[in-house]
């Protein structure tokens, strides 16, 4: 169905000017060759479209640089984010509400995909408040799960590229497209995962993985 059509049956059901936009950017965001760049940014409401692919991915990899990936946050570490925060997003980023974060997670653990998750030592060894030893706890209970692969970058591996980038990695089964997202002094958002930025970050990651560590021998 072509624009045109779809703009006439808006038209004849009163659709409001604000959601007619939206729809609109969203066709031709359908018919672009780039979807990752021009379709995520139009329905990419509060990390709406990140979620869907995330959800419906089958294989996970994330790698944080100096806070936990926050698909394992729980409840004490989130707390304690807040608390030492003094920008909040939560107002116009849905993931950032704590009941976004838990109910996440609790999505991921039932549904058992695997998920590897490297953690750079700066994130367990700054303050963590006076409920430290809960949000230890709490991460020593996500390195038993037999589907997450925990891992630690230590201090003493020097550096490598883009220390302090976070990135998510989502692959699919089926042939579907591979979908990076990255926050980076670089530049943030979606990239395609076989495009030169996202093949440099997806290097940058391996190179990290390849420098870990089991989480199990750093809580130890």
């Amino acid at each position: 169905m072509g624009l045109g059509k779809i703009l006439e049956l808006l038209d004849f059901y009163d659709t409001e000017h604000q959601q007619v936009d939206q729809i609109k950017r969203l066709v031709r965001a359908a018919k672009a060759d780039d979807w990752c760049s021009v379709y995520s940014d139009a329905v990419d409401d509060k990390g709406w479209f990140y979620q869907q692919r995330e959800d419906a991915a089958s294989d996970l990899f994330f790698h944080s640089g100096f806070v936990l990936p926050s698909l394992i946050h729980g409840e004490a570490y989130y707390e304690r984010i807040v608390s030492t925060t003094e920008v909040h997003m939560a107002e116009v980023d849905g993931s950032q509400n704590p009941g976004f974060r838990l109910e996440r997670r609790r999505r991921w653990i039932a549904s058992e995909r695997p998920a590897q998750l490297l953690i750079h030592q700066a994130a367990l060894t700054i303050d963590l408040g006076p409920k430290a030893d809960e949000i230890h706890a709490d991460l020593r209970k996500m390195v038993t799960l037999p589907f997450a692969d925990v891992r630690v970058i230590p201090f003493n591996v020097g550096r490598y590229d883009l220390m302090g980038y976070d990135m998510s990695l989502l692959e699919f089964d089926g042939g579907g497209e591979s979908i990076v997202q990255v926050e980076s002094s670089r530049g943030s958002g979606l990239i395609k995962a076989d495009s030169a930025r996202g093949k440099f970050f997806i290097d940058a990651y391996k190179r990290a993985s390849a420098k870990s560590i089991p989480a199990e021998e750093f809580l130890r």
